[in-house]
């Protein structure tokens, strides 16, 4: 009985790191904020919070060895104006005001993260 608990308790920690680590959000169910534009929104969100860290760790690995990492961060940057523009282009063109208000703060929050980098 024991294990059956410890076994239900492990699979609902894992859905929440599972559903912060792709949402950044805290829940047991992805809400994917409506249909598909929802669901590309939060993948391009994860892919977002992905290059932020591509980024620091490129900057820690030039700290810490000295090696020039102007390509590696050349790189991040790009896909991430890739990601921005895609974001940009749902906030235009979805109908659903709540994915739209979602879009455009994800936008603000890349070209503030983009701001603060350069």
């Amino acid at each position: 009985m024991k294990a059956i608990i410890v076994l239900i308790v492990v699979v609902i920690v894992a859905l929440l790191a599972f559903n912060y680590f792709t949402t950044g959000e805290f829940t047991l169910m992805s809400s994917g904020a409506g249909g598909g534009e929802g669901q590309t929104l939060n993948q391009l969100r994860g892919e977002f919070r992905s290059l932020a860290r591509e980024f620091r760790q490129a900057g820690r690995s030039a700290a810490m060895s000295g090696m020039d990492t102007t390509s590696a961060a050349s790189a991040v940057l790009s896909e991430l104006n890739g990601v921005e523009e895609k974001v940009l282009a749902i906030a235009k063109n979805t109908e659903d005001p709540e994915v739209q208000k979602e879009a455009k703060a994800l936008a603000a929050e890349i070209a503030k993260y983009k701001n603060d980098i350069q």
